[in-house]
């Protein structure tokens, strides 16, 4: 090929590029709303969809906890500070914390505690030993996948009490670390302070990621 007709046809893929990438967004957004209504007031983390011929995507939801006022993050977690966060140059949340900390940022938590939602399922004191052992509230289909199985609730029950747990389970959390804090006592003018340190120590974002399966081969794609 001469020269000016690799420069031309360069040329012309990345404007097809461009136009394929435009419209490519196009399509991820119309697929992220579809699914942020499916996963809206749900635990559920991911939706998956079919096309034909092997073809699916699957929308991700996840948080991403950022440290704005490290300096605060001691008062928070007070005396239990070193198992939850890793300190270095930068502040490294470990786990736990971040799920505290999303939990208090989002409001999604609940009085009441995992032990209760248990105790009033129907069914025998044996499943509910079980269950007790293995509902942790943080992995929400295996919570519903566990009630299911242990306590033969239905999806739609299974689900809607998963939810609970997860959200009972964020409460107990934070029950712990406020009263090791605060000398045994939790009420709303304790917590109120907590949340507002907790909204000026960090910044919690909702990410969302599209995983799109081509024949097998997969293309991920995150804002």
């Amino acid at each position: 090929m001469k020269i000016s007709e690799i420069v031309d046809r360069m040329a012309e893929i990345k404007q097809k590029k461009k136009a394929l990438t435009a419209e490519y967004d196009k399509l991820q957004a119309q697929l992220q709303i579809l699914a942020e209504c499916d996963l809206t007031d749900t635990k559920i983390k991911s939706m998956g969809y079919s096309g034909t011929n092997g073809n699916t995507a699957t929308v991700t939801t996840s948080d991403t906890v950022s440290v704005i006022a490290g300096e605060l993050l001691s008062q928070i977690f007070g005396s239990v500070y070193p198992s939850m966060v890793e300190q270095k140059t930068t502040y490294t949340l470990k786990a736990p914390a971040k799920r505290i900390l999303s939990a208090i940022w989002h409001k999604e938590y609940c009085e009441g505690s995992v032990a209760e939602i248990v105790g009033g399922l129907n069914c025998d004191e044996k499943a509910k030993k079980v269950l007790l052992k293995k509902l942790k509230g943080i992995n929400f289909d295996k919570d519903k996948e566990n009630l299911m199985n242990y306590a033969g609730l239905s999806e739609a029950d299974a689900s809607d009490t998963a939810y609970l747990i997860n959200e009972a389970a964020a409460w107990e959390q934070i029950c712990t670390f406020v009263k090791v804090n605060n000398n045994g006592r939790i009420n709303d003018e304790i917590l109120a302070d907590v949340i507002t340190k907790v909204n000026s120590a960090v910044n919690v974002s909702r990410g969302i990621k599209t995983e799109v399966t081509v024949g097998g081969e997969i293309d991920n794609e995150s804002t």
